[in-house]
């Protein structure tokens, strides 16, 4: 099931791991409060210290302040070391050990985020590592790599089990190898699976 292939979908992570630390990232996903001051002092003339004014008409309520457009996006963001990505609202995020978190929906279906440290090697071999290292009974497919935010992708696609499928997407930073993978349930539309991915990943940072 696809509760239980999201932890093996690629063990290229474990066996880094097995081979260097990685030290996971903790930054948080919290927004700055809004820097905006609703207090203004009325001026006085520099020549009248000592003079008695009248009292202040009260001032209007300041309205509430509009959501800015620039904000990020609503969604549950993913980051760790390397990479950040944001999924779509309702997600649960959760910690699968280092260099991997995860998001997962009620109807079964997740985004991961790995990292490991960058171990050197074309795209085109860490995809055939990552498809060889999958620990799932029909091996992924590698697939044509694609491209998202201006880099080249790995693309490996596969069945996940009892009808789910998976695809997973990976890359080189230069300091480490990055992966977005998605547990597609089974009954899932094609459209509909290629939306989330869209979105997930034209929302990714790198670095």
């Amino acid at each position: 099931m696809l509760s239980r292939a999201r932890t093996v979908l690629l063990s290229l992570t474990a066996a880094a791991v097995a081979m260097t630390g990685v030290a996971c990232s903790d930054n948080g996903s919290g927004d700055d409060p809004d820097p905006s001051s609703t207090a203004a002092a009325s001026p006085t003339d520099a020549g009248s210290a000592g003079s008695t004014s009248a009292p202040a008409e009260p001032s209007e309520p300041s309205e509430p302040s509009e959501p800015s457009e620039s904000e990020a996006p609503a969604g549950t963001e993913l980051r760790i070391e390397g990479i950040s990505v944001v999924a779509p609202q309702g997600a649960k995020p959760q910690e699968l050990g280092e260099g991997l978190i995860s998001a997962d929906y009620a109807d079964g279906s997740f985004v991961n985020a790995g990292s490991i440290p960058d171990y050197g090697g074309s795209l085109r071999e860490l995809a055939q590592t990552a498809a060889e290292t999958s620990r799932f009974p029909t091996p992924p497919t590698v697939l044509a790599p694609v491209e998202y935010v201006g880099q080249r992708w790995w693309h490996l696609a596969g069945p996940a089990g009892l009808g789910d499928r998976v695809e997973s997407f990976g890359t080189s930073t230069g300091e480490y190898v990055v992966y977005v993978e998605f547990g597609i349930p089974q009954g899932t539309s094609r459209a509909d699976a290629q939306e989330r991915i869209e979105s997930v990943m034209g929302s990714v940072e790198l670095g």
